[in-house]
């Protein structure tokens, strides 16, 4: 009897165990569909605009589902800075931010927590959440609206960028926590320009799915106002591997007077790195091929507007390449070679070249080594077409252009027998040979909308050795004369350095949130405005497309971030809030489809 009451005494314990146990585990609750919708805080232990709140940062955000476990750095920030780190942790569906040491009193602070914060699907929240609290008596109250124009690949990986405020000018002198930041061969009083790549902004938030964001609780007063993909978190600028941009400065913030408007603050984002231009490394793709491989995307026609501007060199010997050409998806040029010698060393150097920001190459920096060893014939991949524009069976491609052949070595236009066919006609074209592996075709009489295209090319029969059969390389059909449409207006603001774009909206064209989160961008064109800022774009597809327009200062031909050396800002643009919707025909007028334009 005593047994059976021993056995039953330790079932009852293991059951307890167990049960503990498994309410302890992280897990999601099962069973439902699929997650696709983004987690929302539902509920926060401190309320939003309070004030004369404790130093003593501790408070817990409730969420409608359950988040991931671990939070990554920077899935919270707080404005100002605060001396002591900010921790976060989660628990199920709840999140704790505090910190152990105290908050400054009398400060207004600003608690973002980005897009950074996950539910258990991988699905980050839609917009950034922001609670404004004060430890003092009064909230300051000032605001600033921020747009950011984001790229279709940050669209799709769901990555928002963040825009950082600087303290600017004479007022840095009195700020406490840029003492560690501060440049030691300067006073303080000298030091007015902020070094944002080495510190922490004083306010700082993340944009929402569409680019757009709202900062508030801030003082009056000058800034640098600097947006940046935030990669590792961290909410320093870092330009090797981040990209940026930087609004018109300074910026001065002040209590608007009635009547006024908030501050609009626009960026794009792009390249902003300083580091130096250089050439990185060369590498062996045939027994005349060598790939050369730059630390930047690299202009191509740089490298080649001097004569002998990239040679090989062994010993005595210097050798220059005889062609080059840059395979499809891929941003290295390749340099043919002739009597390279089997297991030499060889040093590749180049003497000019530039990126797509002009930025020269680095002299010191434009060499590699390369051991050359001969390929066995055999081991070396066979001559094949490694991408084809248009692509088969697409439908609605633009007149006039090109079909494009890009292959993986080096090909004669003179050893191919194409045949081009315009709606069931052998037509008449011409073959150019663009580089040494890459060709482009275009009919004699151009073809127009309403055909059907195809490329064939003419080889033996591996049956009957004489005959010959047609290999389909490609063929596709040009957009119905009904289906084009142009566009004419005038851009408020605009003159003769000012560009419009329009970038196709392949996707997401419903007005619902998910669709607006789903939006992705294709095919664009542009015009440049005459000197009362009046544009036409002609041949053109009907469809949904976002207006885009800015002006073009350094006549470059595209929007530009601005640089960090030296300081500069990037160029103004604007991008009304509305899809522009652009139906057929020749009569379409900018302000008819459009209300209210905003001016740049």
């Amino acid at each position: 009897m005593k047994n059976k009451y021993n056995i039953l005494f330790i079932l009852i314990i293991l059951a307890i165990l167990v049960q503990t146990f498994s309410c302890a585990s992280v897990a999601p609750p099962p069973g439902g569909p699929e997650d696709k919708l983004p987690p929302r805080i539902s509920g926060s232990t401190l309320a939003p605009n309070s004030v004369n709140r404790s130093t003593n940062l501790d408070l817990t955000l409730q969420f409608d589902e359950w988040i991931v476990q671990k939070p990554p750095n920077g899935a919270v920030a707080i404005s100002p800075p605060i001396s002591g780190k900010l921790r976060v942790e989660a628990d199920g569906d709840k999140l704790r931010i505090y910190s152990t040491e105290p908050l400054d009193s009398n400060t207004t602070y600003t608690l973002t927590v980005t897009n950074a914060i996950k539910d258990l699907q991988g699905n980050p929240l839609e917009k950034p959440f922001q609670i404004l609290f004060s430890t003092g008596s009064f909230l300051d109250s000032l605001k600033t609206d921020f747009s950011v124009l984001l790229q279709d690949s940050l669209i799709r990986k769901k990555k928002f960028p963040v825009v950082a405020f600087y303290p600017f000018g004479q007022v840095r002198a009195h700020k406490r926590y840029l003492e560690k930041f501060r440049d030691s061969t300067l006073k303080a009083e000298a030091d007015t320009v902020p070094r944002i790549t080495k510190e922490v902004p004083l306010y700082i938030a993340q944009t929402d799915s569409l680019g757009n964001g709202v900062l508030q609780g801030m003082q009056a007063g000058s800034y640098l106002a600097v947006a940046f993909l935030d990669e590792n978190n961290n909410q320093k600028l870092d330009a090797t591997s981040e990209i940026a941009g930087i609004a018109d400065f300074p910026f001065k913030l002040n209590a608007p007077r009635k009547g006024d408007s908030l501050p609009l603050l626009r960026f794009s984002l792009g390249d902003l790195d300083t580091s130096s231009f250089s050439l990185d490394a060369v590498s062996q793709r045939g027994n005349k091929e060598v790939e050369v491989s730059f630390s930047r995307n690299m202009v191509l026609d740089s490298l080649f507007k001097r004569k002998n501007n990239c040679f090989v060199l062994s010993g005595k010997d210097t050798l220059f390449p005889s062609n080059f050409y840059v395979e499809a998806n891929s941003k290295n040029p390749v340099f043919l070679v002739d009597n390279l010698k089997n297991d030499s060393l060889y040093t590749v150097r180049c003497l000019y070249a530039r990126d797509s920001l002009n930025r020269q190459l680095d002299t010191a920096r434009s060499s590699a080594k390369l051991k050359f060893k001969k390929i066995p014939e055999k081991e070396i991949m066979p001559t094949v077409i490694s991408k084809i524009e248009p692509a088969k069976e697409v439908s609605d491609v633009l007149p006039d252009l090109p079909i494009k052949l890009y292959y993986n070595h080096p090909i004669s236009a003179d050893t191919l027998k194409l045949r081009l066919y315009v709606n069931g006609d052998s037509v008449k074209m011409e073959v150019k040979q663009v580089d040494a592996a890459n060709l482009e075709i275009l009919a004699d009489s151009i073809w127009g909308a309403d055909s059907k295209i195809k490329l064939v090319q003419v080889e033996k029969d591996s049956v009957v050795d004489t005959l010959f059969k047609e290999k389909i390389l490609t063929q596709f059909s040009t957009i119905a004369r009904l289906k084009l449409a142009s566009l004419k207006g005038e851009i408020p603001g605009g003159y003769d350095k000012t560009v419009v774009v329009l970038q196709e909206i392949i996707s997401g064209g419903s007005k619902s949130r998910l669709a607006k989160q789903s939006k992705s961008f294709g095919r664009q064109w542009q015009a440049r405005c005459d000197e009362e800022g009046r544009f036409e774009i002609k041949g053109v597809p009907e469809g949904i497309y976002r207006l885009i327009y800015f002006n073009d200062l350094n006549k470059d031909g595209r929007l530009t971030s601005g640089s960090i050396y030296p300081l500069k800002a990037g160029e103004p643009w604007v991008s009304p809030e509305e899809d522009l919707i652009l139906p057929h025909g020749d009569d379409n007028i900018l302000k008819e489809l459009l209300k209210n334009l905003p001016s740049l």
